[in-house]
Order: C-alpha cells, then sequence, then structure tokens
C-alpha cells in the first residue's frame, strides 16, 4: 500500500529549499601527506550536494517542540522530519521495514510507525533502549495514567531501602536529600505494573538532570551552579505534561494509529544480532553512529544509566567499554583490522603531531573497524535496492582531517553499497585552541546515501 496523498504532501520539500548539486574542486594530489584523503575527496566529488535546509533537521531542536518525541531529551539524536522526509526521498511503502542499528530515543521507528511502515532498532546504551521502548509503547487509557501519577506524586515520603552505585559523579550532582528522594520514587514506581511502570520511569529519568548540578555538555556532564527544584515537583510537572501529550496525540490523531509493528532490542551493531526473518527484508536503514568526537555516552548519561542498571564503577566501566568505539577509553582489539589506505595515512599524520591524549589514534582507528562491522551487517540485512541515509560528521585533531564521511563510503562499497549521493548539511568550526595553530579549517556534517545492489 503507497502512502497516501495527504502524507505525502506533508513529506514534500518547498521549493526553496531544494538542492543544489555543486561540484567540489579537485584537491591538490601532491599534498605532502594528503594523497589517499585527495584521492577521496576527488573520486566523491560530483556527488555532493548542499542541502542547507536540512541542518536543523539533523538535530534534536525540533524534536523539542513535538509530543512523544520530546519525552526524553536526548541531543545527540536527529529530529523525526528528517526521517519523514527520508522516507519520501527512498519512497518507502506501508508494511516496509526500516532498521536503525544506532537507535538513540528511537525517533527513525516512531516516525516510520506513524506511515504503517515497521521498524526495528539496537542499542548497547541501556538508556537508550528504555526510552525507545517506553516511548513506542501503546499506552493504556489516559485515566489509568492519571491516577498512577496521582497516586505517585501524593505518596508520603519515606527512607528508601536501596541506595545509588558508589559511582563519583552521583555525589557531585545530587545532594543528599535529593538521592534519597529519587530513590523513594524509583521504589514506589517499582510496585506499580506494566506499561504504567515505564511510564513513570520514564518521567522519572527525564527529570534527572533538572533536579541535578549538572548540565550535558558534549564529552562529560558539566558541574553547574542553579536553582534545583524538589523532585516531587518537577516529576509531577513532567508526568502532567506527558499525559496532556497523549490527550493531544489521541485527540488530534498524530501520530496516526497504525498497525505497524515495532521491536527495540539492547544489542551490538557489529554483530548479528538480529532476528534472522530481518536478513535480506530490510528496505531502508535511517541512523546516525557516534560521531568521532570523543565523546563518551556513558558518562553523558551517566545519572539515567546510575538509576536504571548500573550498580558500581565496574559496571560502568563496562558500559563504556561495550560501546562503539568513539571515544579515548575505548579498547584495542584483536582481530578487527581493516585495509583502508586513508586509514593509514591519517593515522601517520595524527601520530606525527604532538597529542594532548595519548590514546587518539586508538580510538580513530578503533572507529573505523567498528564501523566497518556494522557497515557489513547492514548490507547483510537490506535487501536488493534497499537504501541506507548515514547521519556522519568529519574530524579534525591536531590540523589532521578525517573525512569520515568518505571513508565510510570506501568501506560500503566492500559489501556492495553504491554511494548515490551526499547531503551537505553543514560546516562546523574547529575549536579555537586548534584554529590558532592551524587556523580555520571547517569540518563537514553530512548525510551519505547508499544503495545495494541488485
Amino acid at each position: 500500500m503507497q502512502l497516501k496523498d495527504e502524507q505525502l504532501a506533508m513529506l514534500e520539500i518547498p521549493v526553496a529549499e531544494r538542492s543544489r548539486k555543486v561540484t567540489v574542486l579537485p584537491v591538490d594530489m601532491d599534498s605532502p601527506g594528503q594523497r589517499e584523503r585527495a584521492r577521496l575527496e576527488n573520486k566523491y566529488s560530483g556527488l555532493f550536494e548542499q542541502r542547507p535546509e536540512c541542518r536543523r533537521l539533523v538535530t534534536y531542536v525540533l524534536n523539542k517542540q513535538l509530543p512523544l518525541y520530546n519525552w526524553f531529551k536526548y541531543k545527540e539524536g536527529f529530529s523525526r522530519e528528517l526521517v519523514v522526509r527520508l522516507l519520501r526521498e527512498f519512497v518507502l511503502q506501508a508494511g516496509d521495514i526500516v532498521f536503525d542499528p544506532f537507535l538513540g530515543c528511537g525517533t527513525t521507528l516512531l516516525a516510520g510507525r506513524e506511515f504503517g511502515i515497521h521498524g526495528v532498532g539496537i542499542d548497547m546504551l541501556p538508556t537508550s533502549v528504555f526510552v525507545a521502548q517506553a516511548k513506542l509503547k501503546e499506552w493504556p487509557d489516559i485515566d489509568l495514567l492519571l491516577r498512577a501519577t496521582q497516586k505517585l506524586t501524593s505518596t508520603p515520603f519515606r527512607e528508601p531501602v536501596s541506595s545509588l552505585p558508589d559511582v563519583r559523579i552521583i555525589n557531585l550532582a545530587f545532594t543528599q536529600r535529593t538521592q534519597r528522594e529519587l530513590l523513594f520514587f524509583k521504589e514506589e514506581i517499582e510496585a506499580f505494573e506494566q506499561p504504567v511502570r515505564d511510564f513513570l520511569m520514564l518521567g522519572l529519568l527525564s527529570i534527572l538532570e533538572g533536579v541535578s548540578s549538572t548540565s550535558k555538555d558534549g564529552q562529560f556532564l558539566r558541574l553547574v551552579q542553579k536553582v534545583i527544584p524538589p523532585v516531587r515537583d518537577a516529576l509531577r510537572a513532567v508526568l502532567a505534561q506527558m499525559i496532556h501529550d497523549l490527550s493531544e496525540i489521541r485527540m488530534f490523531g498524530f501520530p496516526a494509529q497504525t498497525r505497524a509493528k515495532t521491536l527495540v532490542l539492547q544489542g551490538d551493531a557489529r554483530e548479528m544480532c538480529l532476528p534472522g526473518k530481518y536478513i535480506g527484508n530490510v528496505a531502508a536503514v535511517i541512523t546516525s553512529p557516534p560521531y568521532l568526537n570523543r565523546y563518551d555516552y556513558s558518562r553523558t548519561y551517566a545519572l539515567e544509566l546510575c538509576l536504571l542498571t548500573v550498580k558500581s564503577h565496574k559496571d560502568m566501566v563496562n558500559v563504556r567499554h561495550s560501546l562503539l568505539r568513539s571515544h579515548v577509553e575505548s579498547r584495542e582489539h584483536e582481530g578487527k583490522g581493516i585495509d583502508l589506505p586513508v586509514l593509514e595515512e591519517v593515522l601517520r599524520g595524527v601520530r606525527a603531531k604532538p597529542l594532548n591524549n595519548e590514546r587518539l589514534p586508538i580510538m580513530i582507528e578503533g572507529y573505523f573497524e567498528d564501523m566497518n562491522l556494522v557497515i557489513r551487517n547492514m548490507s547483510v540485512y537490506l535487501k536488493p535496492g534497499g537504501r541506507v541515509a548515514l547521519v556522519v560528521a568529519n574530524a579534525q585533531f591536531n590540523g589532521e582531517s578525517v573525512p569520515t564521511d568518505l571513508m565510510l563510503c570506501e568501506l560500503a562499497e566492500e559489501y556492495g553499497l553504491a554511494t548515490e549521493s551526499i547531503w551537505v548539511t553543514r560546516y562546523k568550526g574547529n575549536s579555537s585552541q586548534q584554529m590558532a595553530i592551524y587556523g580555520r579549517r571547517p569540518v563537514r556534517e553530512t548525510i551519505v546515501f547508499w544503495r545495494k545492489h541488485g
């Protein structure tokens, strides 16, 4: 069944915002230490399209105003509108399957479900898995959620019997009083039946940053001074807003109720972890892997992890080492090496510079070794002619550019994925410290498009 006319109309891109094909001028092939990167820039130069209208679409900003999509702040995510446009770009039909191997907060699956498109997603971060599963639930009668919220937020405080893990950030982020209040509400929530329990727990997770002395800031949680509301007041407010959102969704039919099925699993995109029925049957992959930017998601979402699953510092370290190797605490792994000449060139350049962290080369090499496995698995799950949209950003370390988008395109070719186009959504500046030494060298953020042969 094709998408309905009114749905297609919603997906249309205004004429003023449509792409402009550009030609990238050839790079000097004789630049010392840059020949492989120059070769890649020239090889793919005819596929670049300037898409400035997508600048905000590849961020979480637009989701902030959308009911359900905004139930948990996930600044690394992309927007519903981006997914909707890509569904149009790929001409997906109701009943097709879309796959997101880096699920985040579930935007790809949520948007697909609106149009009757089945979705499957995986993530290694327990927080992401919980949030996505909760947002994708079929919620019961709103009155039931309202009664549960009233019961929870009116229950008198008692001292909790459990404790938060002995992880340093917990005592820095929360006062002792706040810790006890959070644990009290967690214990009360665990007494509710499903799916009400997950609804209430999602509300509790979503207030953690607000009742802490922290702010999510890229690679870490930054300590800040701010007015911290009582846990009870913050929880009551967010649950009331979530119930209001569900009322609006049901009143106005957004998102549309469809028979599309979704499956969320905690899993590793580097491994073949989906049920066998998905092999060769996925129509499209819409995703964004962690950027090669040193961000450690186990640190960014440490508060949520400690409330949900982490019981000790050792548990937190295990989560950190399980993630895709995009941060400097990544470990080297045997048997994952790849033959990618441009990677060797990048590593030589980085190692020749003074490094502020000696583990940078380990991270860079590990990132592409891991993404090689991810791309292999994407190809296995895709059906012939299946499409991929990958939101990614390039990187720069000590003046050495890393054309992540093009390097991934090279890897994709080895698994029968042809690069169709590369949308440039914006150019990001390097840090002030880097500019002081190496000058301003903008870094691309792009959406790369692949199609599986066949």
